[in-house]
């Protein structure tokens, strides 16, 4: 980005004014950097620890991002690169004093973040899928007398766990494809969803497949669409119950191809009862997280592949 600076004008000047405002600093968001700018860009620069000055360049400038942010401004969930911000922080805070243990309140929604929202959803009785949305939102706010005011207790993150198993991961290679638009976009959202669990997983998207698969490694197609079956590879149709994981391991078994191949019919949308049909971006993040935990359950155990 180019660098904004004392007497530029204009769009970008505004967007400038407009964050640091949102943080409490008293200016006027009027497109013009004056000096009232520079001194408010000066003390944030300083709040920041970036270096001294009065300009707004790209580090600043995504530090200006972060720091606007407010809890319910946006989706987060986990993911490549990891989402960061005071929304975050917030969330982290939130989720400390309630209980729930994300280890460094960094702001930054990492692979224990995840999990201590996982836990709270399922505490509060909402879909466990690590996905901070409107649902989320409404649950943390009806407890807003719980954690208002109040500061987390510190806790070990010796103790924390993950949702899904990181060793599993590190040690399985597998390859997620989409047979149509939503099965890619799950697919990607998969692999991403493992390099964000755990910077050493051998989980990837076709997309970054650039040979011939081994064939050691699992391929694991996914659709949206009916798909007819084919000679020796399984179809799973979807399900968000206990029986899934176990009908992956069957399917598993009885693969006949090598490198050993199954495929997944998801729905294309998802339904809640407060908010109707659940699609896109949101919906996407759910089977990916859904997926990825039925194939490296928490409790550690590889899936059948003899």
């Amino acid at each position: 980005m180019r660098t904004i600076g004392r007497n530029d004008c204009g769009a970008a000047v505004e967007d400038v004014q407009r964050r640091l405002r949102v943080m409490g600093y008293e200016l006027a968001v009027d497109g013009e950097y004056l000096q009232r700018t520079c001194d408010a860009v000066r003390m944030f620069r300083q709040s920041e620890g970036l270096p001294p000055g009065d300009f707004v360049d790209e580090r600043t400038w995504s530090a200006l991002v972060d720091a606007s942010f407010s809890l319910g401004d946006r989706m987060l969930y986990l993911r490549m690169p990891h989402f960061h911000g005071a929304d975050v922080r917030s969330l982290q805070k939130i989720l400390e004093v309630l209980g729930f243990v994300v280890g460094r309140s960094d702001g930054i929604f990492g692979a224990h973040t995840e999990r201590a929202l996982r836990d709270f959803q399922l505490s509060v009785g909402i879909v466990d899928d690590g996905i901070a949305g409107n649902t989320t939102y409404d649950a943390i706010e009806r407890l807003r007398h719980a954690w208002e005011g109040k500061e987390p207790t510190s806790v070990e993150s010796a103790q924390m766990g993950f949702a899904r198993a990181a060793e599993a991961l590190e040690k399985m290679e597998a390859c997620f494809y989409g047979l149509d638009e939503i099965g890619r976009g799950v697919a990607s959202r998969v692999a991403n969803l493992a390099r964000a669990t755990s910077e050493d997983a051998h989980v990837m998207s076709a997309d970054a497949l650039e040979a011939f698969p081994p064939s050691n490694m699992l391929m694991v197609g996914i659709s949206s669409d009916r798909v007819d079956g084919q000679d020796g590879i399984p179809l799973i149709e979807f399900s968000n119950d206990l029986m899934f994981a176990r009908r992956i391991n069957i399917a598993l078994s009885a693969a006949k191809t090598t490198p050993r191949r199954v495929i997944i019919e998801v729905p294309a949308r998802g339904h809640s009862d407060e908010t109707g049909d659940v699609v896109g971006e949101r919906w996407e993040q759910h089977l990916a997280v859904l997926l990825l935990d039925a194939f490296f359950p928490s409790d550690g155990r590889l899936l059948v592949l003899r």
